[in-house]
């Protein structure tokens, strides 16, 4: 969980109460009201000052703010610079004021992942929207629909079984349709031994684990052979089948990874003119932002090398347990929203980021004084 930053407190019980009030930024942030006898209220708005001035100042309180003012202890204000940050300090207070059902207060909605369960020797594949104890679990993705698409689709490449009972194989075993359709290597009729149907599961993991490479690499080095040879329909055969897998993979989308392997970047708008805020997630679970300022910057390292530096610090201190569910639901509310205001760089190890990419990130976002753009990179 993201490490609260130090807030804006005011003593609400103070004989300075306006004056704190009207010095707060007029700026989007989180508000915390502590309140005697009951739990703290929690609150987002686009302007701290105004609207904590109009809740609680004056004679122009709005409606209910006389009452709340009277049982009002402190106030604490987080000033945010992205909806991003929004939403990963808001998980955080939420977390900590209402433990038992913060994510109902959020309406925050686990996304969807297909695993390959071992199943008691017999791995399948399974749709949920938990992350399976020990499983190859490939996720988010965008909407059920996509996860039950890809996972039939990853069905019918692979003999793995649809039930999910616990198997005791043997002859006598009535089966099922999909083993009458040759879908399924039918282990409950002991058709196959343990070690073929492990074999099977290990090239679905493989599948999962590489995005499709695993099968449509040696589908492309038997299509240029037959090309080659000039047999011709058989190239075509076979292009066909990589189209098959293309599109299975591509259903994926761009996110969607295995959990464990789920790193990347999120570049946003940082506090001040020229501040930028750097949100690395490692195995699929965010880290502490890497907050930089480059008021004045120039003349010294470069950006490439501060840049490198940094992430390759966080990732090397990274905390490799957490709600990971929570994390990723997080990342696909931000991820797949209309609002995204920020980039997604995604990489396998930092030395691997793309770093011209998330220089040319930064160097837009500053230039700009606006919001860095909202395409996504790998």
């Amino acid at each position: 969980m993201l490490t609260l930053p130090e807030p804006i407190e005011i003593d609400a019980r103070g004989p300075g109460l306006e004056a704190d009030l009207g010095r707060l930024p007029r700026r989007p942030g989180i508000y915390v009201l502590e309140l005697a006898e009951r739990e703290p209220y929690l609150g987002w708005t686009v302007s701290l000052g105004k609207r904590l001035t109009r809740l609680l100042g004056g004679e122009g309180r709005a409606a209910g703010g006389g009452r709340m003012r009277e049982k009002l202890l402190s106030i604490r204000c987080y000033p945010t610079a992205s909806r991003l940050e929004k939403w990963l300090l808001q998980y955080a207070l939420a977390r900590e004021a209402y433990p038992r059902d913060y994510r109902e207060r959020l309406k925050l909605r686990s996304p969807w992942f297909v695993s390959l369960l071992a199943g008691g020797g017999f791995a399948r594949l399974h749709l949920s929207s938990r992350i399976a104890a020990g499983a190859l679990s490939v996720g988010p993705f965008r909407t059920r629909d996509l996860a039950e698409a890809f996972e039939q689709e990853c069905g019918g490449l692979f003999q793995l079984r649809r039930c999910t009972e616990e198997l005791a194989p043997h002859a006598e075993h009535p089966g099922c349709i999909y083993g009458e359709m040759s879908l399924c290597l039918r282990p409950c009729q002991a058709a196959v031994t343990g070690d073929e149907y492990a074999s099977e599961a290990r090239r679905a993991g493989e599948f999962l684990k590489s995005g499709g490479l695993s099968q449509m690499t040696p589908l492309e080095a038997a299509r240029e052979q037959a090309s080659e040879e000039m047999d011709f329909e058989q190239a075509a055969r076979i292009h066909k089948q990589i189209d098959k897998l293309k599109s299975i993979a591509a259903l994926r989308g761009e996110l969607a990874q295995p959990v464990e392997e789920l790193h990347g970047v999120a570049v946003t708008r940082g506090g001040g003119e020229r501040g930028v805020n750097l949100w690395p997630m490692v195995a699929g679970l965010w880290q502490e932002p890497l907050r930089l300022d480059f008021e004045g910057q120039g003349g010294g390292r470069s950006m490439d090398a501060l840049l490198r530096e940094q992430m390759t610090g966080a990732v090397e201190a990274a905390r490799r347990d957490g709600r990971r569910v929570d994390d990723l639901a997080l990342l696909a509310r931000w991820y797949y929203s209309s609002w995204r205001d920020g980039a997604w760089l995604a990489f396998r190890d930092p030395d691997k980021l793309n770093y011209r990419r998330l220089v040319k990130e930064i160097s837009n976002l500053l230039r700009s004084g606006g919001e860095p753009g909202t395409g996504a990179a790998s």
